[in-house]
């Protein structure tokens, strides 16, 4: 149970570095990019603590993904000191992961909602891990 519990924390709190850190660039460009339309539908849409296990699991496959790509990057970053190069290397990271979410049919600030929703909800939590696990995520 123990072991469990660390790999729970783990688990929330990359989610929560994520959903902090890792998309919200990429969900303020598409909003840009949509003429914020986007943005208002999110905000009402965050109101709503209900996630259904379809989602739960697009989010669980994109954030492995995600974190595959997250990890890469820093490990491609710490081999370079060029800052062009590591610019480069940025930019084509956040476009992988935008795409790897897009690509599970989800939009980068229903991602991040949703991590958030991890974060808060101990049973959710369990099932993302559940979904995690079986998406190859640890």
């Amino acid at each position: 149970m123990n072991y469990r519990r660390r790999v729970s924390a783990y688990v929330v709190g990359i989610a929560a570095a994520f959903a902090l850190a890792v998309l919200p660039s990429v969900a303020r460009s598409q909003s840009a990019g949509m003429g914020g339309a986007s943005s208002s539908a999110g905000a009402s849409g965050a109101s709503d603590q209900n996630v259904d296990d379809a989602t739960l699991q697009h989010v669980a496959k994109a954030y492995v993904a995600v974190r595959h790509i997250t990890n890469d990057t820093k490990d491609r970053l710490a081999r370079t000191q060029d800052n062009s190069e590591q610019r480069q290397i940025a930019s084509q990271a956040e476009a992988q992961k935008l795409s790897v979410v897009k690509q599970e049919g989800i939009d980068p600030q229903q991602y991040n909602k949703v991590l958030m929703m991890v974060q808060n909800d101990p049973a959710l939590q369990q099932k993302f891990m559940h979904y995690v696990s079986a998406s190859g995520g640890a």
